[in-house]
């Protein structure tokens, strides 16, 4: 499940087996016996490649070009990094190397650290995986002997005194940048129980844990993943590699910064980037190359690579994920290539694009200013924030990634104006640093879009691919280097002259817009529109004072009249600029329920052998022809008697009146007229009934 790791370069001339031979501390526990992956059996390898689902073919092929890779006497893969660079440069060639002369967090000024605040830093919290930086010190579970002190710099007396806090707050920057990309949160505040990611222990000396000098980390391949405080797999970073020269001290710690990221990569299943430079062999790692006329950049490496340059680490100050675009460029695999982001996006996520990518999408911004951050994740990400912009000056400018000494971040940004249609309008590249700043005499008010991209970098020529959404400047990975790398963190900041704002136009559709109460009137605002923006606010009001809910801000939303009436309800609705639209309303008329005679009927009933009653029966129904309970129902009899009487509706809307017993041979003859029905809250309404003269005989 893991490799060791490393990653940047030495100055001195070491042989890279030289670390298999010198004597030392045997490290216990899953890294156990390690030995050179070149001398281990095929059976062992094809174990070791088996547990991260490599052949028997890939793993010896890497093996025969990436001394650093080791294999355990648990037949695990493990990556063993020196970062040894052969003496002298290049073999035979000049032409591989060019000669000649909250985001704010990240790429403002750094942040203060206190001995509390320096282990509570987060670069995303809430991930769903986390990256921990262990500064703290780390006894290794599985053996007895491997012992990480505290992080602590030489030359300092107090692992917790303001140099080593500084220089903790500075790896963890450095290191967010590295993985700005994807939904990790670097973190150096302990883990809960259950975060699945990455430890990666950070401290001590490798002669102090492995008997070695010359080692500054050791990581499993493809580890990354597990449960950081259960029986998790650490990788390990050394601030001391055994060579007082290049032991990072507080002058100098960018050797530290580089490892961590190189030594992560691993875990997450990459391998050395190194060079073919000698007919039939090649370097583990490569040496990286300089570049000319950028005075931000001055040469390049691979973040899984390392540095042969003279003036390294100084002189190498971009670093950046790759997929091989570079002098002599190989990875130690079977087919000499890898994709270091597609490899390590199967362990992580990529974090969601924060802002739209075309002129549908693109993110709308209120007003005449911008104070903005975001991540350009992939050579492919485009940023799009769209703005409404009046005649006169406009300015933007764009920062990176800080930079600490010389190291700086992995993203170089570039800005550009769109008009409404999507073409360029204006755009800066700048070759005096990573960011980006553009300045713009607007010539006609409307729709812009601003644009953000992460760009490459050709000493001979820095133009866009093309004019449009996409383009960009691709670069030239053997003379300066590609967008392909050019991602991380950004801020924008920004004005404009402000357009003189078109106010935006309420529509108002309400269904239905009559009835009777409790009525539910659906109320819809979605066609509501701006000429020169988006409707981002809706305000309605129902005309409904003794309601508690007489107002909304939803678009489409409902409203419940119970009270009868006639009710003007309104909408006013706000844009992107904070224009407010004049009121538009509409009339929804409430009537009170209506009950009415639904039927009447009436009939002789035997009461005894001989005598016999006469009955009516009286159903009261509402609007809708539901029987209606609780009706006062005033009935009027004429005929041989005369007489009123009143009852109450039952709970199937009926009232009975019968007549005296008479005998079955008397004849007689009763008129049922319903003079009145009564229910509170309802109207009567007589025009309705059923009958509609609402009576009925019965003669006999």
């Amino acid at each position: 499940m893991n490799p060791l790791f490393s990653r940047l370069l030495i100055l001195l001339w070491l042989v890279a087996s030289a670390m298999a031979a010198t004597p030392g501390v045997t490290p216990g526990g899953k890294f156990q016996g390690m030995a050179m992956a070149e001398g281990v059996a095929d059976d062992r390898l094809a174990i070791a490649g088996a547990k991260v689902g490599r052949t028997l073919s890939e793993v010896k092929a890497t093996a025969a070009k990436d001394k650093s890779l080791h294999v355990t006497a648990d037949n695990r893969l493990v990556y063993m990094c020196k970062f040894i660079g052969p003496a002298g440069g290049h073999v035979g060639t000049t032409s591989a190397i060019q000669t000649g002369p909250d985001t704010s967090t990240f790429t403002g000024t750094s942040p203060a650290v206190t001995a509390t605040s320096a282990f509570q830093l987060h670069s995303r919290p809430g991930a769903v995986r986390v990256l921990y930086l262990d500064f703290v010190g780390y006894i290794y579970p599985f053996s007895t002997g491997m012992v990480t002190p505290r992080f602590q710099l030489s030359g300092t007396t107090n692992p917790l005194d303001q140099v080593n806090l500084n220089a903790i707050r500075d790896i963890w920057m450095h290191v967010s940048e590295d993985f700005a990309a994807w939904d990790i949160d670097v973190t150096t505040a302990p883990p809960l129980a259950s975060a699945r990611g990455q430890r990666c222990v950070i401290g001590g000396s490798s002669m102090d844990w492995l008997g070695l000098m010359g080692v500054m980390g050791i990581s499993h391949v493809g580890s990354f993943g597990g449960l950081i405080n259960g029986l998790d797999d650490p990788n390990f970073v050394f601030v001391d590699d055994g060579y007082t020269p290049d032991a990072p001290v507080p002058s100098n710690y960018e050797v530290t910064i580089l490892c961590v990221a190189h030594e992560v990569g691993h875990t997450l299943g990459l391998d050395h980037w190194g060079e073919n430079w000698w007919a039939g062999s090649g370097g583990e790692y490569t040496f990286g190359h300089f570049i000319s006329g950028h005075a931000g950049v001055t040469s390049v490496c691979p973040i899984m690579g390392s540095s042969g340059l003279v003036g390294w680490p100084a002189v190498c100050n971009l670093n950046q994920w790759s997929r091989g675009d570079y002098p002599f460029a190989y990875a130690s695999t079977l087919t000499g290539t890898q994709d270091d982001l597609a490899v390590i996006s199967t362990f992580v996520p990529l974090v969601a694009n924060d802002y739209g990518n075309t002129l549908v999408t693109a993110t709308a911004v209120s007003g005449s200013t911008i104070t903005a951050g975001g991540v350009i994740s992939s050579s492919t990400d485009v940023d799009l924030m769209k703005i409404n912009a009046g005649v006169g000056p406009l300015s933007l400018t764009a920062l990176t990634q800080s930079t600490y000494r010389t190291s700086v971040g992995s993203l170089k940004v570039s800005l550009s104006l769109l008009n409404s249609a999507g073409t360029v309008v204006a755009r800066n590249y700048s070759v005096a640093g990573m960011g980006s700043t553009l300045t713009y005499s607007v010539p006609t008010m409307g729709t812009y879009y601003i644009k953000v991209v992460g760009v490459g970098y050709n000493p001979a020529i820095t133009t866009w691919t093309n004019t449009g959404i996409t383009g960009t400047v691709v670069g030239n990975g053997l003379t300066g280097f590609t967008n392909y790398g050019s991602i991380g963190r950004y801020s924008l900041t920004g004005s404009w002259t402000a357009k003189p704002n078109i106010l935006p136009v309420a529509s108002v559709l309400a269904v239905p817009t009559t009835g009777t109460c409790p009525l539910v009137v659906s109320f819809i605002g979605a066609a509501s529109s701006d000429a020169d923006g988006t409707v981002v606010g809706y305000n309605w009001n129902f005309g409904d004072t003794g309601s508690a809910s007489n107002t909304s801000t939803a678009m489409n939303p409902s409203h419940t009249y119970l009270s009868p009436g006639t009710f003007i309800a309104s909408l006013r609705v706000t844009d992107n600029d904070g224009g407010v639209s004049p009121a538009v309303t509409t009339v929804v008329t409430v009537a009170s329920p209506v009950v009415k005679i639904g039927s009447m009927t009436a009939t002789w009933l035997a009461t005894t052998n001989v005598e016999i009653t006469g009955q009516a029966a009286v159903q009261v129904v509402n609007q809708y022809g539901v029987p209606t309970r609780l009706a006062v129902v005033t009935v009027e009899v004429s005929g041989s008697v005369n007489g009123k009487a009143a009852a109450r509706t039952d709970a199937n809307g009926m009232v009975y009146i019968t007549m005296p017993k008479q005998l079955k041979t008397s004849h007689s003859t009763y008129n049922f007229h319903v003079s009145n029905v009564v229910l509170a809250n309802s109207v009567y309404a007589p025009g309705s009934n059923t009958p509609a003269s609402a009576i009925v005989s019965l003669t006999r």
